[in-house]
């Protein structure tokens, strides 16, 4: 009975750590800026911060932004998506879209 109990909460803690999904963006390097060509000849630059608490990123002037969760990192108007097609939008304008590390 102590067997399967402990295997039964092995088992969930690894569907947690499967559903969490992966801390590090596509493309992105901790330490180290990412060049992303965007759609319409745009371009940014990531850097995601250490512990993936914030992405730095270089458009149009250079910004810091925390990591809000589900891919998303917001500050200074900015926000960021990461998740399926990356987008970059400054109050809600998009200023690059369908980015890709280069």
């Amino acid at each position: 009975m102590k067997f399967v109990l402990v295997a039964s909460l092995m088992g969930v803690a690894v569907l947690a750590g499967c559903a969490s999904g992966s801390s590090v963006p596509a493309g992105m390097q901790a330490g180290r800026f990412v060049t992303y060509e965007c759609e319409g000849g745009k371009r940014l630059q990531a850097r995601l911060a250490a512990d993936g608490s914030s992405v730095r990123i270089r458009h149009e002037g250079g910004y810091e932004l925390d990591h809000q969760g589900a891919g998303v990192y917001e500050g200074e108007g900015w926000k960021l998506t990461t998740q399926g097609a990356m987008e970059l939008r400054h109050h809600g304008k998009v200023m690059a879209r369908h980015c890709r590390a280069s």
